[in-house]
């Protein structure tokens, strides 16, 4: 997917949030994906937030009913995601703590430079318009805040046959997903608005046609352009 495709359609979007919801079918679908974010992003977010102070403010969007944010030991947790109240009612009881704003990542009604570390998992190719969310972290961020960008990448081969797919049958395409960036796509995209910091291929164990047609799973460590962070950070 490139920044340059026109964005998909409401229609489309919403077809994408009904199945998401449908996958949340119970509580084991709930501890599976927790157990799958422990495992797989909790060490790198530990990692990459050591130099934030323990009362950062931390913001994850999309988080649906796993809240990856959470198992950060330190930090004021908000979670943004128009499905929020739905999972509420889905699992009840079961959300953490936290802020919870239930808005469109286009639109996070929150002042500017207002987060220490904003998580965005599995969230970008899900969104209306994933140029305007961009913009919309560019400006939330701190300047020596951390975003992580975690996501499947395509091969430029299937990103580009998913997105004509998407055009002519906007009911299909793997997952539901609006939008399939290729590796150098993301990549291009993430750097008009952050510094890629670290580029992070993450061991999710894509098997059989997945591994296939080269889906990887990657995290973004990204900070903003023109700033380092301080000594004791990646």
């Amino acid at each position: 997917m490139s920044a340059h495709h026109k964005a998909v359609s409401r229609h489309r979007w919403q077809l994408a949030q009904q199945r998401e919801l449908a996958r949340w079918t119970g509580p084991e679908a709930l501890h599976r994906a927790r157990e799958h974010a422990r495992k797989v992003y909790l060490p790198h977010l530990r990692r990459h937030t050591e130099h934030l102070p323990d009362e950062m403010e931390v913001l994850e969007i999309g988080p649906g009913p796993v809240c990856a944010a959470s198992m950060l030991e330190k930090g004021r947790k908000t979670y943004v995601d128009p499905l929020s109240d739905d999972f509420r009612r889905i699992y009840p009881g079961e959300l953490p703590e936290g802020n919870y704003l239930v808005a469109m990542a286009e639109q996070i009604p929150c002042p500017d430079h207002s987060f220490d570390c904003i998580i965005a998992l599995n969230v970008l190719g899900y969104v209306l318009n994933p140029e305007l969310v961009l913009n919309e972290l560019e400006r939330l961020l701190k300047p020596g805040g951390v975003l992580f960008v975690g996501m499947t990448v395509f091969s430029s081969l299937e990103a580009r046959l998913q997105y004509f797919l998407h055009r002519c049958l906007p009911s299909l395409g793997p997952e539901g997903r609006p939008y399939c960036y290729s590796y150098d796509g993301i990549r291009r995209t993430l750097e008009r608005h952050f510094e890629i910091r670290r580029d992070i291929r993450l061991n999710t164990g894509l098997q059989g046609w997945q591994a296939w047609l080269g889906r990887q799973e990657r995290l973004f460590v990204c900070g903003p352009k023109g700033r380092r962070p301080s000594s004791g950070s990646p």
